[in-house]
């Protein structure tokens, strides 16, 4: 009997895994999750598709429009961006605009001379816009992590000041957690470079890719540390200057917040006089109605 039920167990068993799937009923979720995959996937290759003809067009027509200098600085500022994106397509962006503004610039001057001329501006900046977004995104991301940076040497200069045997790679992993995104993108940066050769290679990395000034006094102070120096009268006035460049932002920050306040309120006081004033006018044009 117990070897009965075994067999009769197998067949099932094997009814389950051969047989089941062929009349196994697929419901509408599954099927919707199935579409909804195969969609995704389509619109990813074409996106791909999309970006490797660019890519061959801007490698075609960028390259005479293009030295190695230029190659190397677009190349700097993409890879300090992390964009996955060719100099070659930065170039590409900065003939479309150019000849962008050039059609603006014909289409005007066939309606008025003087307006199209004067509307040639746009061919100069359509040339120049793509590269300086790309510098204004980098300033933007240095500004950041500068504004984030002294909470993190308050921590670093928090445990020097404990100890000197102190790994500044550990330090880092506590902070990354509590850092903003710009930050904490360098600081894994960080790791990454102290993982692949030492902390002084790190800090000579990190002057380079943010050069602030706080940011190069720091460098230069670590570096020193390493090297077996005690330093830390050093680091307690680069922590002053950094501490009143807090306060300074801050109070930056609170002033522009008071004058956006300023403008609100005025906006508002704007809006209310003129509801009034059109109050006052339908009630005098009324009250000549009743006179008429």
């Amino acid at each position: 009997m117990f070897v009965k039920i075994i067999a009769f167990s197998a067949i099932l068993y094997l009814l389950k895994q051969f047989a089941y799937p062929f009349f196994m009923i697929v419901t509408k979720k599954q099927k919707a999750q199935v579409r909804n995959y195969a969609k995704t996937q389509r619109e990813e290759e074409k996106k791909r598709k999309e970006q490797e003809d660019k890519r061959r067009l801007a490698r075609t027509i960028a390259k005479p429009f293009m030295s190695d200098q230029k190659a190397e600085e677009l190349e700097k500022l993409l890879m300090r961006l992390n964009k996955d994106k060719l100099p070659e397509e930065v170039v590409l962006d900065q003939i479309i605009y150019m000849a962008l503004g050039i059609l603006v610039s014909f289409v005007l001057f066939t309606a008025n001379s003087t307006l199209g001329l004067v509307a040639g501006i746009f061919i100069v900046l359509g040339w120049f816009y793509p590269v300086d977004e790309l510098r204004k995104e980098v300033d933007t991301k240095n500004t950041n992590i500068a504004l984030d940076f002294p909470e993190f040497y308050s921590m670093v200069f928090y445990q020097y000041s404990k100890s000197v045997n102190i790994y500044l790679a550990d330090v880092i992993r506590d902070y990354i957690p509590n850092a903003n995104d710009d930050l904490a993108g360098e600081l894994g940066v960080m790791l990454d470079n102290i993982d692949y050769s030492d902390e002084a290679f790190a800090l000579r990395q990190l002057k380079k890719r943010v050069p602030k000034h706080f940011i190069i006094k720091f460098c230069d102070l670590m570096e020193t540390r390493l090297r077996g120096y005690d330093n830390i009268a050093q680091m307690q006035y680069l922590k002053n200057e950094i501490d009143a460049f807090r306060v300074a932002e801050l109070e930056k920050e609170l002033e522009k917040r008071r004058r956006q306040n300023d403008k609100v309120q005025f906006a508002l006081i704007c809006v209310l006089v003129l509801y009034i004033i059109i109050y006052f006018i339908f009630d005098i044009l009324g009250a000549l109605k009743l006179f008429q």
